[in-house]
């Protein structure tokens, strides 16, 4: 070894070099004995000449010995001793002298190198008296100073203490693989290991032996070290600690420990030192924590408490586009055959804001949407996951999501955009920094039909400052606007019914999020149960239906479908026939209704439940289903809604079904909407016809028929309704009447009925009566010479039949 006396880069890098810290092992070595000259470059903090020798090791067999209360250590002679001739011995001095620096001239001390002797350690001088008196002096001269000139740190650098002395790397890194999303940059160097380390080693330095004992102490009280305390309870070196710290903990929570432990031992100024130097990284890791507990779980269907999954066990992604000039309804459907061949560019959604190869300009605002049920929210929430478990979109510093339903719960009146973060953020109060060009943030605003705000675009004043007092409103547009927070990306999810709030010349990009393909339904049944094979069996009964098949790209059917199916399979004799599809509709139709009210009303209780104006919309919207089946065709007008008493305003507040399709102009007259399918529309028709035989003894099919007074009529046999029903559907040349019939028999059995019992028949309702002549009319028009489609729907409708008597 040799050269020990030169200036060189810090221990830090050193160990950066020659043996990774953190999750890469201990900075302990058993192979460093012949190690060439280590090299050393400076810590962060540049405090006055008195010296603590910090001793390194070559051996985990070297004895760490005590020399002086002074903290100064040796080991053998042989052993590396540093001598950081910046750092004192002296505690909260040290962090008074760091941060008395010229704010905008920080710089970063030297620490020097050599190999010295136990001789040699011995003949300096060891006056413990005078560095004490020092000490003290020094405490009564800068305390008073400390404080004003820390605060102008923090107002001139953005609420950071910025220490100047890493150089940006200039080269850009190797384009990232598709699905890891805005990657292009070099992590912030105020985010990397390098930079952390050597602020938690620095102000480790500064405490003395007995209150390094008592930073262990604290550390063992939380849960990553009941357990893993041995592992620290023998290191006094800094180093040593700071990266045994990383290597249990991962680099945020070590350095959120740190500054707790720092601030237990009562050394409150360093703790505020560390915390500003790092400003950036703690807010990543309480941000990330608080990502974590609220968006890690995930709720299929309703929110119920117990039900929750963990994301990650059961997302499969939807396919995304860039949007097109398709229509955002999937027109596939089993009896009809609607050709359309529109080519379209796919994207990962993790990419969203990644140029495309010939797109030069950054993309900044991103609107995505989407029919209900599609997952919008989910696909959110798993971007989240992803960015915070460092998979993708790690240019990101940090992702604020804002969702619109809880927008207008924030505080009232006028409020800085930094106190409205802190509102719904308690770790992002009053972050200045985020104004700097350098702090790239993603700020999400998700389910914008839930924005209780005007969003005037026109009118609302613009604010270019983050400090600047405004209406939340005014701060929203500003935000979309771009003139507030520039450099920040902004993602905004949204049902198509509500995408028109934000003008098209604020959007750089439109993305469709469209559902699952077959690749995509496959991976989702075997991915959510533990058992594979279970989940294989649920996959290929659900592809012996094609309505079903063609439902599941919606990944909210495809939860329910392997919800009752798995169900189902606990039953050896399950699967044997092809499944029913009618009770699927039923409880698509009731659970979202039941979203519905959990986003516009409220979760509790009361908010909860159904109303009587709730009930007819639904009966109201099967009357309208009804009559489109009959002139043919699959869109409504606000014009269609008025004719059956309904508004835009009861679509709009129950639009789980439905969706926008074509918007002319301003005029709601012109506006266009469609079911989510047309199948949900032949059930909402067939819905409403069964029941308004079975609650009002009111044959719709054939209403020249029934008795003038319709009370009598109630108990009917339900043959009379399906006979005219079958015959109507057995003419249509091209059987657009099939899937309605076979919803309209699927209802009729006991175990399909029961789904509409409390919504739309009442608990008590008398059973049906006459299903058996049902089966037998069926069966004589089988017999008969009919079109092949045809009769297969007739069997099909048996299929509906034998699943409703099992009450599957």
């Amino acid at each position: 070894m040799s050269n020990f006396g030169d200036d060189s880069d810090s221990e830090v890098d050193r160990i950066m070099m020659d043996r990774p810290p953190s999750s890469y092992g201990s900075m302990h070595s058993d192979d460093h004995e012949d190690e060439e000259d280590d090299e050393f470059e400076e810590p962060p903090l540049k405090l006055p000449a008195t010296r603590v020798r910090l001793q390194r090791s070559d051996s985990p067999e070297t004895v760490i010995t005590e020399r002086t209360n002074t903290n100064q250590s040796s080991v053998y002679k042989d052993g590396l001793v540093l001598r950081p001739q910046s750092i004192t011995h002296t505690a909260e001095s040290h962090a008074q002298h760091s941060i008395n620096r010229e704010p905008s001239i920080v710089e970063p001390s030297e620490l020097q190198s050599d190999i010295r002797t136990e001789a040699a350690m011995d003949e300096e001088p060891n006056d413990r008296d005078a560095e004490m008196n020092e000490r003290d002096t020094q405490e009564q001269q800068n305390e008073s100073v400390v404080m004003e000139q820390a605060e102008a740190t923090e107002e001139d650098d953005f609420d950071e203490i910025v220490v100047v002395g890493f150089e940006e790397q200039k080269d850009s890194p190797p384009p990232p693989e598709e699905g890891v999303g805005l990657q292009f940059q070099h992590m912030h160097s105020s985010l990397t290991l390098r930079h952390v380390l050597r602020q938690m080693v620095g102000c480790l330095s500064q405490l003395h032996q007995g209150e390094i004992a008592y930073f262990k102490r604290s550390l063992s009280t939380h849960c990553r070290f009941r357990k893993n305390y041995p592992r620290i309870a023998d290191l006094n070196d800094p180093l040593d600690l700071a990266d045994k710290m990383i290597e249990v903990c991962e680099l945020g929570e070590a350095l959120h420990l740190t500054i707790r432990a720092i601030h237990n031992v009562g050394k409150e100024n360093l703790a505020e030192y560390l915390r500003k130097t790092c400003r950036r990284a703690v807010l990543q890791h309480d941000l990330k924590i608080a990502h974590d507990r609220r968006y890690y779980s995930l709720y299929e269907g309703r929110c119920r408490p117990g039900q929750q999954r963990y994301i990650s066990d059961v997302y499969v992604e939807p396919v995304t586009v860039i949007r097109g000039s398709r229509e955002p309804i999937n027109l596939e459907n089993e009896v009809q055959r609607i050709p359309y061949t529109i080519q379209e560019t796919q994207i990962r959604a993790a990419d969203i804001f990644r140029p495309l190869p010939h797109e030069q300009k950054p993309i900044r605002t991103v609107m995505m949407t989407g029919i209900p049920a599609c997952g919008l929210t989910v696909a959110v929430n798993k971007v989240i996951i992803d960015w915070m478990e460092k998979k993708t979109n790690q240019d990101f510093q940090f992702i604020f999501p804002l969702p619109a339903k809880e927008l207008h719960l924030g505080k009232d009146g006028n409020q800085s955009f930094l106190e409205m973060l802190g509102n719904f953020f308690a770790e992002a109060d009053d972050i200045k920094f985020i104004e700097k060009p350098d702090c790239l943030s993603l700020f999400i605003i998700d389910a914008l039909e839930l924005c209780k705000h005007n969003l005037d675009f026109k009118n609302n004043e613009v604010i270019s400052s983050a400090r600047v007092k405004a209406p939340l409103d005014v701060l929203l547009t500003s935000l979309i606007k771009g003139t507030l927070l520039p450099n920040a990306r902004v993602w905004i999810t949204s049902h198509v019914t509500a995408a028109h709030r934000i003008p098209p010349q604020l959007i750089d990009r439109y993305v469709e999020l469209r559902g699952f393909t077959d690749e995509k339904k496959e991976e989702y049944f075997t991915k959510r149960t533990t058992d594979p094979e279970l989940g294989r069996k649920v996959y290929n009964l659900m592809k012996r239906s094609k309505a079903l098949e063609i439902m599941c790209h919606l990944p909210l059917f495809s939860w329910m479908v392997a919800f009752i199916f798995e169900r189902g399979f606990r039953d050896p004799e399950y699967g044997k026939h092809p499944p029913g599809i009618t009770t699927f509709y039923s409880q698509f139709i009731v659970v979202q209704m039941n979203r519905s009210f959990e986003k516009y009303r409220g979760c509790s209780v009361e908010a909860q439940k159904w109303r009587d104006e709730d009930k007819a919309f639904i009966d109201m919207m099967g009357k309208m289903s009804y009559k489109m089946i009959q002139e043919g065709r699959d869109w409504f007008t606000v014009e269609d809604l008025t004719a059956v008493n309904l508004t835009y305003e009861d679509l709009r507040n129950r639009n789980e079904l439905t969706t926008e399709v074509k918007r002319r102009n301003e005029d709601i007259q012109t506006w266009i909407f469609k079911f989510v399918h047309i199948t949900v529309q032949e059930y909402m028709a067939a819905m409403y016809a069964y029941v308004a035989f079975r609650k009002h003894g009111k044959n719709v099919i054939e209403p020249s028929k029934m008795s003038w007074f319709q009370g009598s009529n109630k108990d009917r046999p339900v043959i009379d309704l399906y006979r005219p029903a079958i015959d109507r559907a057995l003419v249509s040349p091209n059987g657009h009447l099939d899937m309605f019939l076979r919803f309209l028999v699927g209802l009729v059995t006991p175990g399909t009925e029961d789904n509409l019992r409390g919504y739309l028949l009442n608990h008590y309702h008398p059973k049906a009566k006459g299903t058996e002549e049902v089966v037998k009319y069926i069966n004589k028009k089988m017999r008969e010479n009919i079109h092949l489609d045809r009769r297969k729907n007739l069997e099909l409708c048996l299929v509906e039949l034998e699943e409703g008597k099992e009450g599957r």
